[in-house]
C-alpha cells in the first residue's frame, strides 16, 4: 500500500465545505491579507483553523458523527487561503509602491492574469509536495513543528464547546476593539517629545500585534524584532539626523533579510542539494498524481505565456518553482520557516539577470507575476508539509490532504486577486505608511526596480549572508534571527513595540506553566477577529458606505454576536 494510501479517511463534502468557508472567509477574504499588510508577518493559521473546523463539524455532529480525521481535512484546506493570501500581498502591492514613490507608468495585473497566476502557482505547488512528502516526512520524519502542534490539538479533542465559544468570544472582542480604535483614535498616539531626539515613536494599539507577538515568542519578537527596529530608529536614525535616513535605515534593513535568506540558502540547501531535490525524481511506484506533475507544469508555462510572462522567463519561472518547492518544503520542515518571497525574488532576479546579459528587456509586470507565481508555489510546498505531518500523527489519509487543498487552492487563487483590489483600495490612503507598511511587498519592489541606497543594501546583505554562513558551518547558534532582526529594522518601534509586549506575556505564560495551546487559541482569536473586522471595513468602503457609518454598523453586528455568545457560555 502506497503511503499516500494508508490511513483513515477523512474526506466528505461536509469537510469540503467547511475548508472552503474557513479558507475564503477566515483567511484569505478577511484575515491574512489585512495582516500580511499591516504587520509583514503572517504565523502559520493551523492551530486556529483545527479549533474552527472541530468546533463547526462538533456542532453538526448531531446531525452525522464526526471524527479527527474529517476535522483534519477541514483544517488542513481550511489553511489554503492564508497561504495564497501571502504569496500575493508580499508581492503584488509593490507595483504601487513603484507607482507611488518612483513615478513608474506600470499598472496592476487585471484581475484574470493574477488568477492565472495564482492558480497555477497553487496547483502546482501542491502537486510538487506530493514526492516531497515521500521523503521529507515518511523517510526523514523532519519535525514540522506547527503540523504536530495541531496533530495535538486533534489528539486532545480540545476544539468542542467552550474552547470554540471562547475563540468566537476572544475574535469578536478583538473585532470591536480595533473598530473602536479606527473610529476615536485611528492614528494612535504619537510620542512627540521623542521627536525632538529624532525618535519616531506612536503607540498604535493592535490586538494582532500582541497575538503574532505571543506566537512568535520571545526570542523572534524581543531578541529579534525589537532589537532591530531599536538599532535603526533609536540609535542609527538619531544619530543620522536626516529624514533621508529613515529610508537608508529601512534599506539597509531589507538587505539584512534577504541576505540571511541567501546566507540561509547558500550554507543549508546547497550541501544538501542531493538529499532535497532527489525526491522529485524519484517517482517509482507513485500515484498518477505525482505523475502528472510535467504535464501541469506545461501547463502553467503555457498560461503564464498567456498572461504576458515572455517565454524564456516563463520557462525559468517554472524551473525555478520545481527549485525554491523543493527548498521550501525542506526549510519548512526543519526550522518552521517559510520565506516565500524571497524564494520568488531570487527566481526574479535570476530572470532579469539572464534578459540583461541576453541584452532583452524582460519588463517589470513579468517580473513581478514571476516573482508571485513562484512565492504562492512555495508558499503551497513548503507549508502543506505540517498538513502532511499532522495526517502522519493521527492517521488521516494523506490522499484526502491532497484533494482538499487542491480545491481549496483552485478556489483561493480564483478569489485572490479580487481581495487583494478590496484592500488595496478600501486602505489606498493608509498603504505603505506605519499603519500598513506591507514590508515584504516593498523589498520585492527594491529588488526588481533597484533601491535608492543601494551600497547601504547591500552592505547589510552581505553582513547577513556571511553571519549566517558562518553560524551553520561552525554550528554556532546566535540568540536572534537575523531575518526578524531585518524587519524590526524596515517597520520601526510601533509594530515592533506591540509584538515585544506579545512575546513577553509568552515568556511570563511558558514561565509559569501556563497551557500553550489555549494562549495560541486566544491568539488566533486576536487575530482573525481584528483582521476579519479590517477586511469588512475595507469592503464596505469600496462599496461607496462612509467610514463612520461602516464602522459603526460593524461595532453593532460585533456587540450582538458577543452578547449572544456569552450567553452561550453561561449556559
Amino acid at each position: 500500500m502506497l503511503p499516500e494510501e494508508a490511513g483513515k479517511s477523512g474526506f466528505s463534502l461536509r469537510a469540503l465545505g467547511i475548508a472552503l468557508i474557513l479558507s475564503l472567509f477566515l483567511f484569505l477574504l478577511a484575515s491574512s491579507s489585512y495582516i500580511a499588510l499591516k504587520l509583514g508577518a503572517l504565523p502559520w493559521p493551523i492551530i486556529f483553523s483545527v479549533i474552527a473546523s472541530g468546533g463547526i463539524l462538533k456542532a453538526l455532529s448531531r446531525f452525522k458523527p464526526t471524527d479527527i480525521h474529517e476535522i483534519n481535512v477541514a483544517q488542513a484546506g481550511g489553511t489554503i487561503g492564508g497561504l495564497l493570501a501571502s504569496g500575493v500581498v508580499f508581492t503584488i502591492p509593490g507595483i504601487l509602491y513603484l507607482q507611488m514613490n518612483e513615478k513608474l507608468d506600470i499598472n496592476l495585473p487585471h484581475l484574470w492574469v493574477l488568477g492565472i497566476v495564482c492558480i497555477s502557482g497553487a496547483v502546482l505547488g501542491i502537486l510538487l509536495s506530493i514526492p516531497l512528502r515521500r521523503t521529507f516526512i515518511d523517510e526523514e520524519d523532519l519535525p514540522f513543528p506547527s503540523g504536530a502542534a495541531g496533530a495535538e490539538v486533534l489528539k486532545a479533542e480540545s476544539f468542542g464547546g467552550k474552547t470554540a465559544v471562547l475563540l468566537l468570544v476572544v475574535g469578536v472582542a478583538s473585532a470591536i476593539f480595533a473598530l473602536t480604535r479606527d473610529l476615536y483614535f485611528a492614528s494612535g498616539f504619537t510620542i512627540t517629545f521623542l521627536a525632538s531626539y529624532s525618535i519616531f515613536f506612536t503607540i498604535y494599539p493592535m490586538p494582532m500585534g500582541l497575538g503574532i507577538g505571543y506566537i512568535l515568542g520571545p526570542k523572534i519578537s524581543i531578541n529579534s524584532w525589537l532589537s532591530g527596529a531599536v538599532v535603526g530608529w533609536v540609535i542609527l536614525i538619531p544619530l543620522l539626523k536626516e529624514y533621508e535616513s529613515i529610508k537608508l535605515v529601512q534599506e539597509l534593513g531589507m538587505g539584512i533579510v534577504l541576505g540571511s535568506g541567501i546566507g540561509f540558502f547558500v550554507s543549508y540547501i546547497i550541501p544538501k542539494a542531493k538529499k532535497i531535490f532527489l525526491p522529485l525524481f524519484s517517482w517509482k511506484d507513485s500515484p498518477w498524481y505525482t505523475k502528472i506533475i510535467p504535464l501541469v507544469s506545461l501547463i502553467s508555462f503555457i498560461l503564464l505565456i498567456i498572461s504576458g510572462v515572455p517565454i524564456l522567463a516563463s520557462f525559468l519561472a517554472v524551473l525555478g518553482v520545481w527549485i525554491m518547492a523543493t527548498v521550501a518544503s525542506r526549510m519548512t520542515g526543519e526550522t518552521n520557516i517559510d520565506p516565500l518571497e524571497q524564494f520568488g525574488i531570487i527566481i526574479g532576479l535570476l530572470s532579469l539577470g539572464i534578459y540583461s546579459i541576453l541584452n532583452m528587456s524582460l519588463g517589470y509586470l513579468p517580473a513581478f507575476l514571476i516573482v508571485c507565481f513562484v512565492s504562492i508555489a512555495a508558499a503551497m510546498a513548503g507549508d502543506i508539509g505540517h498538513d502532511y505531518k499532522s495526517a502522519k500523527i493521527v492517521g488521516t489519509k494523506a490522499k484526502d490532504i491532497i484533494k482538499v487543498d487542491l480545491l481549496c487552492g483552485i478556489l483561493s487563487g480564483a478569489f485572490a486577486p479580487l481581495i487583494l483590489k478590496i484592500i488595496l483600495e478600501g486602505y489606498s490612503n493608509t498603504i505603505f505608511t506605519q499603519a500598513m507598511p506591507a514590508p515584504q511587498a516593498v523589498l520585492v519592489a527594491g529588488s526588481i526596480f533597484g533601491f535608492k541606497y543601494p551600497e547601504v543594501f547591500w552592505m547589510g546583505f552581505i553582513v547577513a549572508m556571511v553571519i549566517e554562513i558562518l553560524r551553520r558551518v561552525l554550528k554556532k547558534e546566535i540568540p536572534l534571527s537575523l531575518m526578524a532582526f531585518g524587519i524590526g529594522m524596515f517597520l520601526g518601534l510601533t509594530l515592533s513595540f506591540l509584538l515585544a509586549l506579545g512575546g513577553a506575556i509568552r515568556y511570563i505564560t511558558d514561565k509559569k506553566g501556563i497551557d500553550y495551546n489555549k494562549g495560541i487559541l486566544i491568539s488566533a482569536g486576536m487575530m482573525g477577529g481584528e483582521g476579519i473586522a479590517g477586511f469588512l471595513e475595507a469592503f464596505l468602503i469600496v462599496v461607496g458606505v462612509s467610514i463612520g457609518v461602516a464602522i459603526k454598523s460593524l461595532i453593532f453586528g460585533a456587540v450582538i454576536i458577543l452578547i449572544v455568545a456569552l450567553i452561550r457560555v453561561k449556559r
